[in-house]
């Protein structure tokens, strides 16, 4: 009768999310009992220790003697088939647990196997069915105000946030994720919280709120490296960089990267995009050749995966550097991998924001080479961009669409040209004279100022100013 408590509590802690006090006592405590081995399993998932979870689980299976534990099993085995990418084999394991506890008429159990069918849905691009499950998990709560069901509830409106981003209803996936984050704050405190508070700072960024996001990406990573949460600190760590990169502060950005790389070094997949950050800050700072070595070795990284969100990065990062350097073909080919991956991904918001940024740097190369190409690139950009909400990327957009306004090219040869027909307006010319000079002046002094301003026939002080106009 002890034991049976003992193992009550267990439950009701991780029901209550409080995962961090089970793994304490379960550091020190070992036992053959099925049930609290699922329940060591759901402790081990939460931390990211998917493969203790899996041998745990493969005891229990043949151990299974009641309803009750059949249920919990179900469900601790369909949500780790789910983080396993096996969804097919999640849906059938968690439809099981969905009836189970129907059978046993359990509102929480139901609730959690709703909330874990609705991610599947999500995942499988079908935001209709994801937002009926969540509605119905939300049903089975009404009228309950234990601990269990708030927590709960924290969980249904994240994920009911996560379905209006992929929806494009950003005011309602705002409010949702702040709300979440709320709940979960109160109730768990740990990694569902911070994935509630990365999704706001991600709609922050979104917005083009680029400082507001700042301090919540910094409590999203306090809240991960407290749980000890790598991959999650490393993946929110590279969302924090790309923020600062916005606002032009390289040196922290690039720390945060490096960081993040050393925590997914041998994941294909994170050490890939980590290195994509990277040869994006290398490429700000005009340091090209640094910036094609991240380029290529990102490509590298992410090939050895199946991440088609890091292949893309990677070769999004590539291509960016090929039209720095005006290897404009180059950059077409890798731009259009990039397109190709995504046209064979899952459906995704992510996605298609990485396929909309590759196909504005697709008409910037097409720009040098076939403008008729490059404007149905432009085209079908703008299609995409209706769809979604990202500041940086409707600026991108702007200024890609005001070069075929103008009609000034750079040649593969690295030659500057105006058309004639269609001339530009004066000071985006002279804008863009200087800064064609000026960058191959100091390429071809090394970037020595004083050479440079000798080479055309200006003073330093003039080479300096132009070099701040520029940002170069």
């Amino acid at each position: 009768m002890e034991k049976r408590a003992t193992q009550d509590n267990y439950e009701d802690l991780v029901d209550t999310g409080q995962f961090l006090a089970v793994e304490e006592v379960f550091a020190e405590r070992r036992t053959d009992d099925p049930t609290e081995m699922v329940i060591r399993a759901e402790v081990a998932m939460y931390f990211g220790r998917l493969h203790d979870a899996y041998l745990l689980l493969e005891q229990v299976m043949k151990r299974i003697g009641e309803i009750n534990l059949a249920a919990r099993f179900s469900l601790a085995k369909g949500r780790l088939a789910l983080l396993m990418d096996s969804e097919d084999n999640a849906q059938t394991l968690l439809q099981s647990a969905y009836y189970f506890y129907l059978f046993n008429d359990e509102p929480y159990g139901i609730a959690r196997s709703l909330v874990e069918l609705a991610k599947v849905a999500c995942k499988q691009g079908n935001l209709e069915q994801a937002g009926v499950h969540l509605a119905k998990a939300q049903e089975q709560l009404e009228g309950r105000s234990a601990k269990k069901a708030e927590f709960l509830r924290g969980l249904i409106t994240s994920e009911q946030a996560a379905v209006f981003r992929e929806k494009g209803e950003i005011e309602a996936a705002t409010a949702a994720y702040e709300e979440a984050a709320r709940i979960l704050k109160t109730y768990e405190k740990g990694r569902h919280y911070a994935q509630a508070l990365l999704g706001t700072a991600d709609l922050k960024y979104a917005l083009g709120e680029y400082q507001d996001s700042l301090d919540i990406y910094k409590e999203a990573n306090t809240v991960f490296e407290r749980y000890d949460l790598k991959p999650e600190r490393a993946d929110s760590q590279l969302h924090l960089a790309t923020a600062l990169l916005r606002l032009k502060r390289f040196e922290r950005a690039e720390k945060l990267a490096t960081d993040s790389r050393e925590i997914q070094s041998g994941d294909p997949a994170g050490e890939g995009s980590a290195l994509a950050v990277l040869a994006t800050l290398a490429l700000q700072q005009n340091e090209l050749d640094e910036a094609a070595n991240y380029a290529k070795k990102a490509v590298e990284q992410a090939d050895h995966g199946h991440s088609a969100e890091a292949k893309m990065r990677a070769r999004i990062a590539l291509g960016q550097v090929y039209l720095a350097t005006h290897e404009f073909k180059s950059a077409t080919e890798t731009l259009q991998e990039a397109i190709e991956i995504a046209s064979n991904a899952k459906p995704a918001a992510k996605i298609r924001l990485l396929d909309l940024e590759a196909t504005i740097g697709l008409a910037e190369a097409f720009h040098n080479l076939d403008t008729r190409a490059g404007r149905t690139q432009l085209t079908r950009a703008s299609e995409i961009i209706n769809t979604l909400e990202d500041a940086w990327l409707g600026d991108e957009y702007n200024r890609v669409s005001l070069k075929y306004e103008e009609q000034i090219l750079f040649t593969d040869d690295n030659r500057l040209v105006f058309d004639g027909t269609q001339l530009p307006r004066w000071h985006e010319a002279k804008r863009t004279l200087e800064g064609f000079l000026l960058r191959n002046a100091l390429r071809q002094t090394n970037n020595s100022l004083t050479r440079a301003a000798r080479k055309l026939g200006v003073s330093k002080v003039h080479v300096h100013n132009l070099k701040k106009k520029h940002d170069i």
